[in-house]
């Protein structure tokens, strides 16, 4: 009912009031007769006031829309080139749309100069529908990996125990690359992220309520990273070489880590070729300290683990494509992608176990010992296709792709069981190899067609086709002889296939703004266990509307309205019903019967000056995908499984304002209150009724020297929260720093930066729910000192041509950031 409520109100929200089109429209190229990308300033001729402004696409064409009758004049800018003044122009009911074909900008020195000191984007852009994060060229972002990037990002949280992304502390992020969404594990995800240099990263982009264009996947948002691609006309490119360490106590000396980075870029008329190679070394410490009691019967169970994991490798990427402009209307793209993590990672530990029966105690204790070789490749091919049919914004965009996933691990374990002697009671060894493969194949039809009245619709459709193959195997050495456990080893095949419709239709006049979408899907999967012949097969279709209001209530002041409904499908790690062992006392068993989850999300924000905002968010989780920790009484062991929980509310205040103190002094503040409510009649054997309110808050500071030097120091806090049964126990905080010097006419530059300087950024937490007790410490090498250099060459004028990609939604839930 509520669907169809909304989809009523969409629909009657969509209707045309039928009012004539005023409009300023143009054409501007340089002397060369090159299309450019400039910003176009629509004056009032009485007294110079600005109206409006809009920028030129990428045909270096612009239209001003819904412009009043008055006299005016326009004022052109670019990059590099000295402005333009147009005549002064009437707009009135005689005179309803005026053109401007052929507006030529000149080269300018002294203007490219003027523009080089004023241009750069601050490091976190608040736009109405999404936070932008500009990691390129911020200082206290080089030398770090797209993980620790994240973590400086307002209202995000890496929850490095769980390989879990949040926003607002809502699980099930999507995770897209170049609008691709990476179908990962989330262990596989979460190292990945830790590989890619940020140096390799233009921006992140962060949508809480996306529109039905957009896969419905991803109950808290979408995080995007944008790499960097050259845009400029001629030949150019980018040299980047990083080296840095981290500095954590009672770790590893080796902690040393460094990248390579090239990209280079062609542009002519009919081409645009691009490449980019990177190689480099990483390293990791990780540190866990757990305490649990249990009690069972009689007897009460208390282990004191402390376990660590030290290691690292080596990634290589390459990516390489090509445009290639047939005419002014047409575009078609090429593109590929490779990347290659081989590591190895070492563990050890200590856990001491003490036993109490009828007031006589027994102590004991474990030495484990592993060690682990991994192999993670991904690659992926698109073709794209796009055509513009006229100068009004009707066009057709075409994208098939195909993505594929290895990866692979080799694990040896070795358990020592003592009592309070100084030899081994027992001993025991056992391996695993886990290989698996992740193929996907997509293909996506969009259309765009504006209508008169300031209508504008889009419709498309996307078909995917997902296959994963997991054969896991574990061992045991018994009498000198590996041989296989048969309660363990699991075979696991996957397949999902989802076809989509959607359609989106938007009208804009005075001071109102509406687009209403709804998306169709249709989900068919099979879950094969092949080594115990269980399977599940699942066939269901859904609805997805969204609705998005902007109202401009005067010069300074706008509010918008959101409404979005999104799905989570459980992922193939989730559904695979086999136990993977973490230590004799630790374990994780998948949950074949893992339902979909579903949120509504609705949002209000308010902008003042389109500067600063505000905003209330509110989402309502059913069949919420839920981590749990659950406890074998007769075995003492604890085990990690997913289950379905009934529901989860998450309420947000979000403010956003930036503030510069002096001219040389810029700031950016993020605040964000959250409250996040748990319920279910039963989980983990016990009625489930939790919240809690949490909030955090991100400042950063960017400075502008004399000669060429400038600087960053931006902190970040996350407050105490509660995620289910899991409840934080200490805030999480960082203070990061960098400087940065420009030389060689600022085509140079060498950045320094330090990351979590007070080393305050752990995680802790504790459980007290039901007939669990337990507390947990988590380091890792958080503190990281870089020293960064990079230099761009050839011609640096921005020239803009942004190619889609085909995954726009899809690559995730092999594991991805799943709650």
């Amino acid at each position: 009912m509520k669907t169809l409520l909304l989809i009523g109100a969409m629909l009657c929200a969509l209707v045309t009031f039928g009012r004539d089109s005023r409009s300023v429209s143009g054409v501007v190229s340089d002397e060369k007769g090159e299309s450019l990308f400039a910003n176009v300033f629509l004056y009032r001729s009485a007294d110079s006031t600005l109206y409006k402004a809009v920028a030129t696409n990428g045909e270096g064409k612009f239209d001003i829309e819904d412009v009043e009758d008055n006299a005016y004049y326009l004022k052109v800018s670019a990059v590099g080139y000295g402005d333009f003044l147009t005549p002064g122009f009437v707009i009135n009911p005689q005179n309803m749309t005026v053109a401007f074909p052929g507006i030529v900008l000149k080269e300018s020195v002294q203007a490219l100069a003027a523009v080089q000191v004023t241009a750069k984007k601050p490091f976190i852009e608040q736009q109405i529908d999404k936070m932008v994060v500009n990691v390129e060229n911020s200082i206290s972002g080089s030398g770090n990996t797209a993980l620790e990037v994240l973590e400086k990002v307002p209202g995000v949280i890496v929850d490095r125990q769980n390989d879990q992304i949040r926003i607002r502390n809502k699980s099930g992020v999507v995770v897209m690359i170049d609008g691709k969404i990476n179908y990962m594990s989330s262990e596989a995800l979460s190292q990945y992220l830790n590989n890619m240099p940020s140096d390799q990263i233009q921006s992140i982009e962060v949508i809480t309520n996306p529109s039905s264009k957009y896969d419905a996947a991803g109950n808290s948002g979408i995080i995007n990273i944008r790499l960097k691609k050259n845009k400029a006309y001629g030949t150019n490119g980018t040299l980047s070489l990083s080296g840095g360490t981290g500095l954590l106590p009672h770790s590893s000396s080796d902690l040393y880590r460094g990248s390579g980075n090239l990209s280079l870029n062609h542009r002519s008329k009919k081409w645009n070729l691009f490449g980019n190679g990177n190689v480099g070394r990483n390293r990791f410490y990780n540190d866990n300290s757990i305490v649990r009691v249990s009690s069972y019967e009689n007897r009460v169970s208390q282990f004191d683990q402390y376990s660590q994991r030290i290691g690292g490798g080596m990634f290589y990427s390459a990516r390489a494509g090509a445009d290639y402009f047939l005419n002014e209307k047409t575009t078609l793209g090429v593109q590929g992608d490779y990347n290659l993590w081989k590591g190895s990672m070492k563990g050890d530990g200590r856990t001491n176990i003490r036993e109490t029966t009828a007031g006589e105690a027994i102590e004991s204790y474990l030495l484990p010992v592993s060690d682990r070789v991994m192999d993670n490749q991904n690659f992926s091919a698109n073709l794209n296709l796009r055509h513009k049919y006229n100068n009004e914004g009707k066009e057709l965009s075409f994208d098939a792709d195909y993505s594929g996933f290895r990866s692979g691990a080799d694990q040896h374990f070795l358990n020592a069981y003592y009592s309070r002697l100084n030899t081994p009671d027992s001993t025991t060894r056992q391996r695993m190899n886990q290989p698996t493969d992740i193929d996907i194949y997509s293909a996506k039809l969009d259309f765009v067609i504006p209508a008169r009245n300031k209508m504008k619709y889009e419709f498309g459709a996307k078909s995917s086709y997902v296959t994963t193959d997991n054969d896991f195997t574990f061992e045991n050495f018994e009498g000198g002889l590996w041989v296989n456990d048969i309660r363990k080893t699991n075979h696991f095949k996957y397949t999902e296939m989802v076809n989509a419709l959607y359609i989106n239709s938007g009208y804009q006049w005075k001071k109102w703004a509406v687009q209403g979408g709804l998306r169709l899907e249709h989900t068919f999967s099979d879950g094969h266990s092949l080594t115990s012949e269980q399977r599940n097969r699942r066939n269901y279709l859904n609805l997805f509307p969204t609705l998005f209001v902007n109202q401009t209530i005067n010069e300074n002041n706008g509010i918008r309205y959101s409404y979005s409904k999104r799905i989570d499908r459980p992922n193939y790690e989730q559904l695979n019903p086999f136990l993977f062992f973490l230590d004799p006392y630790t374990y994780e068993i998948g949950n074949p019967f893992l339902q979909p989850q579903f949120t509504d999300s609705y949002e209000v924000t308010y902008t003042l000056k389109n500067t600063y905002s505000l905003s209330l968010a509110y989402a309502d989780t059913r069949d919420m995908i839920f981590q749990v920790l659950e406890q074998d009484d007769a075995t003492r062991s604890t085990f990690q499984t997913n289950e379905n929980l009934r529901g989860m509310r998450n309420y947000s205040i979000n403010l956003s304002v930036p503030f510069n103190p002096v001219k040389w002094w810029s700031m950016q503040n993020n605040f964000s209150v959250y409250y996040n409510h748990f319920k279910d009649s039963n989980v983990s054997g016990a009625r489930l009724n939790a919240g809690k309110v949490a909030y955090n808050f991100y400042s950063g500071n960017t400075f502008t020297l004399k000669q060429n030097w400038s600087g960053e120091l931006s902190v970040w806090y996350n407050s105490p929260g509660i995620y289910g049964i899991i409840e934080m126990t200490r805030p999480q905080y960082a203070v990061n720093a960098g400087i940065q010097k420009a030389f060689l006419d600022k085509k140079a530059r060498l950045k320094l930066s330090v990351s979590d300087i007070f080393l305050t950024s752990f995680f802790a937490a504790k459980i007290d729910y039901s007939n669990m007790n337990l507390t947990l410490d988590n380091r890792w090498n958080a503190r990281r000192v870089a020293l960064t250099f990079t230099y761009n060459f050839g011609n640096q004028n921005v020239k803009s041509q942004r190619r889609n990609s085909a995954n726009d939604d899809l690559k995730r839930r092999a594991g991805g950031n799943e709650g």
